[in-house]
């Protein structure tokens, strides 16, 4: 080969692997810029007061950080004025974006818009609830004891103040049945429960034995649920910090609640032996049901393939999304509206 072709094969060779970095550059900002791009995953609009035509809102988006190799979740707070032809807004502040990583949903007081209740992970073992007034934090609950992870998902997961604004209601894992605790030093005459003391109807874990439900296999619904324990239904006490885990009906995992004045009311996904994923199939067997706020006296308002109730501002009735049951997993959706009073169901 001689010197002149063994140069300009050098040559194409060096502007070739310029090109192939360039376009590797190009390829890795157009990647970075399309899909990091923020996605809105929750807001909350409401209007001044004493000016109909300026609205507050506060939205939440969810945004993939490529220096930190994460998906990050920011708040934000905008104020938008409606022009006078009402079909027009103009961005009249926004305020400056903050991490919001810890929070799994927050929302604020119908009673009174300064107070906002607060679902907050500290931890993969610390769960609280702040209250916070004003501005300022007034008071954080701590529930890690009371049960699992929240779930700050659209398929269960769901923050609700009671119509009088002193519990709020949201959804969270079962709590883990107990675990075997020490055997006491002196079994005689500590008084405490040990392995030999135990019966068949034995509940909670004693000395020497975990509590036996513990152990019974009870699935998870898959998909972006894997590994989670079932969701509960938990109602908390603002004033005294008190939170209680609602039983759920038997067959049924409840997730999605709002509050009407006396009850709760929430999505019930079914299943039997095995639990089918639901999170893309929006065709499994699903009710709107009601609760009182102890958990006691459940109901199943309306069956089918269901979900997403909303109390309608009258409080006098529900409307919720209904797909036909079986055939496609996402098929086109209903928007149903039912009646508390005579318990009738309306195609909108």
């Amino acid at each position: 080969m001689s010197s002149s072709t063994f140069a300009s094969g050098s040559s194409n060779s060096s502007g070739n692997s310029k090109a192939s970095v360039d376009f590797a550059r190009f390829a890795r900002e157009t990647f970075e810029k399309t899909y990091g791009a923020p996605t809105y995953v929750a807001a909350e609009a409401r209007r001044s007061q004493g000016q109909d035509k300026v609205i507050s809102i506060e939205y939440t988006t969810s945004q993939r950080d490529f220096a930190r190799d994460s998906k990050r979740k920011v708040a934000g707070h905008m104020v938008l004025g409606i022009d006078d032809d009402s079909t027009t807004a103009t961005v009249l502040a926004k305020g400056v974006p903050a991490d919001a990583g810890s929070v799994s949903m927050s929302l604020r007081s119908p009673v009174d818009s300064s107070v906002v209740a607060v679902l907050r992970t500290a931890s993969k073992t610390e769960r609280f609830v702040e209250i916070w007034h004003d501005g300022a934090l007034a008071k954080s609950i701590d529930v890690s004891s009371v049960h699992g992870e929240f779930y700050g998902d659209s398929t269960f997961g769901k923050l609700a103040w009671s119509v009088n604004g002193k519990s709020i209601v949201y959804a969270a894992e079962k709590p883990e049945y107990d675990k075997a605790r020490p055997e006491p030093a002196t079994p005689d005459n500590s008084g405490e429960e040990i392995a030999g003391d135990i019966t068949d109807d034995i509940i909670g874990g004693v000395a020497g034995i975990a509590d036996p439900r513990r152990y019974e296999v009870e699935s998870d619904w898959g998909e972006t649920f894997d590994g989670k324990r079932p969701p509960a239904l938990v109602v908390l006490d603002v004033s005294s910090g008190a939170a209680r885990v609602l039983a759920a009906p038997d067959g049924v995992s409840p997730g999605q609640a709002q509050c009407l004045e006396e009850c709760i009311v929430f999505t019930g996904y079914k299943y039997a032996v095995r639990k089918h994923g639901i999170v893309y199939c929006q065709n499994r067997p699903t009710g709107i049901y009601t609760c009182d706020f102890d958990g006691g006296n459940v109901k199943c308002l309306h069956s089918g393939s269901v979900r997403s109730p909303r109390v309608t501002p009258s409080g006098k009735g529900l409307v919720f999304l209904s797909t036909t049951p079986g055939g496609p997993h996402a098929s086109t959706s209903e928007l149903i509206y039912y009646d508390l009073a005579d318990e009738s169901a309306t195609i909108l």
